[in-house]
């Protein structure tokens, strides 16, 4: 039976990041991967800066999309590491909800289904990221084949990625140990994206979790009320429960926020980019390769960009449940004190639980359809250039 939101494959890949509290050695095991992410972050700027032609503008762009995805996972886990206080405090609150449902079966058939779902997409997430870094690097060696067998000439031997090193790479047996050690960063790389994507997905889900449990205490408010009970303990408890879980949903709003905005930007700039070569690859001949491999990298950064989005929906979507539920109570027949709380409560939850970009703009699925326009607009305008 689970006993935590929070995956065991997450949990394990998040202490390799450095990201989880009170792990032994933490501060060094992000020091390192950051140190490798900052290396390779500047050979791959190294290579934009000098292929920065227009003669060239079709190779740019095939290596920026990486490029980028490289500066947001340093965005991204720089601000999980200055809010590592904030986490601390996230996984203890989650912690003590688990405990307290221990008491109640009901109750903890609830998250146990939460919990259940979240382990169930947080392995579905990783395993895609996975596949879908293999099959984009294999891609990349699937079009240099294609190119040898109809250039005889050309013998040129391809890293995993487009990087300026200051060396000779075609030279084995360096040429064999910087694909190995590429392959595998890359590798790291897509996998530090599907932990990020979920963990805030897991946390949505207890936070929805600890939600339908305040409905079902409304429940039965209303069920001790027809039975003439006193109904006032299980007032005060889901008056503690519901501040817990605005607190919850806070320090995920603090914790997600910044991460937020550089994904929308970020994945705008990436759709852009990919939209570009979709765009050369259907107007040039044998060149079926660079579009299957740009359109499931596409696909990637839609998932990555929808993931954040219905995060926010959902949780703003399941806050608003709590007024609804509250409302179906009768609380006309309560006592005085104890209706106004009710209605507190009610005005209280109207005021929706979500999750900002940069304090800008909610995340929810208007955002991303907006996302989506924006980098078909542009995928337009690039189609009526070429």
């Amino acid at each position: 039976m689970a006993t935590s939101t929070i995956s065991p494959s997450l949990k394990i890949g998040l202490r390799l990041l450095g990201v989880w509290p009170d792990v032994s050695y933490s501060t060094v095991y992000w020091v390192i991967y950051m140190s490798s992410l900052l290396i390779i972050q500047y050979f791959q700027y190294l290579y934009v800066f000098t292929h920065f032609k227009l003669s060239e503008l079709s190779n740019l762009v095939d290596s920026l999309p990486m490029t980028l995805d490289y500066s947001l996972s340093i965005f991204k886990l720089t601000s999980l590491w200055l809010q590592r206080r904030i986490m601390q405090q996230i996984l203890i609150a989650m912690d003590k909800d688990w405990r307290e449902c221990m008491d109640v079966n009901q109750y903890l058939y609830v998250m146990t289904i939460k919990a259940n779902v979240s382990h169930f997409f947080s392995n579905t997430i990783l395993s895609f990221y996975g596949i879908s870094g293999v099959f984009y690097v294999l891609g990349d060696y699937a079009i240099h084949i294609m190119h040898l067998v109809s250039d005889n000439n050309d013998t040129l031997r391809q890293l995993p990625m487009k990087v300026q090193l200051p060396f000779e790479t075609e030279q084995s047996p360096i040429f064999e140990v910087l694909v190995v050690t590429l392959f595998l960063h890359v590798m790291a790389n897509s996998f530090t994206i599907a932990l990020l994507n979920g963990l805030i997905f897991s946390l949505v889900l207890h936070v929805s979790g600890q939600i339908d449990i305040i409905c079902e205490e409304f429940r039965i408010i209303s069920e001790k009320i027809l039975l003439y009970e006193s109904s006032a303990s299980t007032l005060r408890t889901l008056i503690e429960r519901h501040n817990k879980v605005i607190l919850f949903s806070d320090n995920i709003e603090k914790l997600f926020s910044f991460i937020a905005l550089m994904q929308v930007v970020w994945n705008t700039l990436v759709m852009c980019c990919l939209g570009f070569i979709i765009i050369i690859s259907i107007h040039n001949e044998g060149s079926l390769f660079v579009l299957i491999k740009t359109i499931l990298a596409y696909i990637a950064m839609m998932i990555e960009a929808f993931i954040f989005c219905f995060a926010g929906e959902y949780l703003s979507l399941k806050s608003n449940a709590i007024a609804e539920a509250a409302y179906d109570v009768l609380w006309y027949n309560l006592p005085s004190n104890q209706s106004k709380i009710i209605i507190f409560v009610i005005m209280r939850s109207y005021r929706r639980l979500t999750i900002t970009a940069g304090k800008i703009m909610d995340l929810s699925l208007e955002t991303f359809a907006s996302i989506m326009k924006a980098s078909a607009s542009y995928i337009s305008v690039f189609h009526a250039m070429y």
